[in-house]
């Protein structure tokens, strides 16, 4: 319906411009009967030689009139500025059927993403806990909810995250780690610091020991200098994290820990270990080479090793398989080989002490043995171990 008002807009342009040029209505008319509204001087010339020689009709007015020399120049003229101006309605036309299909798409995407936040919910949520070693209050800790993530390791057991259950999927390793800005005491651990009661009333102290606590009290400026750019910037390790910064959440961590393991405390060497795997994830997600904090974490395990300071089972058995797939993928395979020897001997004394203690069992090392046995047979495969 559109099109048509535009034609018919136009025809009337044309119709007045010949008017114009034939001074005669009844002449423009008779000329629109002949040649339609296709103005050319040609078709002008031959109109008015019809006319001069007395070829008219009834309603035509007389032929001095229609004969009235007009400059063939002029009706070029007029014709190109009558195309000028259908050519500018055909595009203000387009012009505004492109600006509603726009419009259209707008309104789709936005109902569309209404619809995505419906159903795919965010699985962080914050929550606030306060620094047992400075007394600064109000430090932001992200948490995931429950359910909200299917979890599963890679090889170095770092979990990957995927959305379940109308929840988004949030790499939730960048944002585990909550961190001090006064003094930049680092844990994934929310129980590190002074938190809220699960009762709703007051605080739940540090899980840290009364002695970690104290070092670290005497070791604030020294710690302090380990990443001076986010001091007092309590939007440093607020959301979204970069790779960079999420690394360094975990160097600070590993810097808790170290003064852990200085004081003897069980599952410190595990934790550094475990920081420093996920610092390597985090390298090879940005395209990195992993090599050295995979390196640093097969000394920290091995170390934890040696001195037996997991009492889990579980745990312990884990080092054990870190400390034989990590040698494979830096290409050391006879220390892989010699700690994948050693779960028969764990074997062994397990079963000889379950004569005395009945209690005992091998569960955990025949399980971490089994993975451990197949990471070596596949330890040619760039699935488990590509650099």
């Amino acid at each position: 319906m559109g099109e048509e008002n535009e034609d018919l807009e136009i025809q009337k342009q044309l119709f007045m411009i010949l008017k114009v040029i034939l001074k005669d209505g009844n002449l423009a008319t008779e000329f629109v009967r002949r040649y339609g509204y296709a103005i050319s001087v040609k078709s002008l010339k031959e109109f008015r030689a019809i006319k001069s020689g007395g070829v008219t009709t009834a309603a035509a007015a007389p032929t001095a009139t229609a004969a009235a020399p007009v400059p063939g120049g002029a009706a070029a003229v007029l014709a190109a500025r009558a195309a000028a101006i259908a050519a500018a309605n055909k595009a203000k036309a387009e012009a505004a059927k492109a600006a509603m299909q726009q419009k259209i798409a707008e309104k789709a995407k936005l109902k569309a993403a209404a619809a995505v936040q419906l159903t795919d919910q965010d699985p962080v949520f914050e929550s606030t806990v306060n620094c047992p070693v400075c007394g600064h209050t109000g430090i932001i800790s992200y948490e995931l909810r429950a359910k909200s993530q299917q979890v599963v390791q890679t090889v170095f057991l770092v979990p990957v995250y995927s959305g379940s259950s109308g929840y988004q999927t949030v790499d939730y390793t960048r944002l585990a780690v909550t961190v001090c800005p006064m003094c930049l005491l680092a844990s994934p651990d929310k129980k590190n610091f002074n938190y809220p009661s699960i009762t709703g009333k007051g605080e739940e102290p540090s899980s840290l020991q009364a002695s970690v606590l104290l070092s670290l009290k005497e070791k604030i400026e020294e710690h302090k200098l380990l990443l001076p750019d986010a001091l007092g910037n309590a939007d440093y390790f607020k959301r979204e994290r970069s790779a960079q910064v999420a690394i360094q959440s975990y160097r600070l961590a590993m810097a808790r820990a170290a003064i852990e393991a200085e004081l003897q405390q069980p599952y410190s060497y595990f934790k550094m270990g475990s920081y420093a795997l996920k610092i390597a994830y985090l390298m090879k997600c940005e395209g990195q080479d992993d090599t050295g904090p995979l390196t640093e974490a097969l000394g920290l395990f091995e170390t934890c090793y040696q001195k037996s300071e997991c009492p889990s089972d579980e745990l312990e058995m884990q080092v054990v398989y870190l400390n034989v797939v990590l040698p494979i993928r830096l290409g050391d395979f006879g220390k892989a080989n010699s700690y994948l020897n050693s779960f028969s001997k764990l074997k062994t004394d397990r079963l000889e002490a379950m004569k005395k203690n009945p209690a005992l069992n091998t569960k955990w090392i025949e399980k971490w043995e089994d993975k451990s046995r197949y990471m070596w047979e596949e330890r040619e495969n760039p699935k488990y171990f590509g650099k």
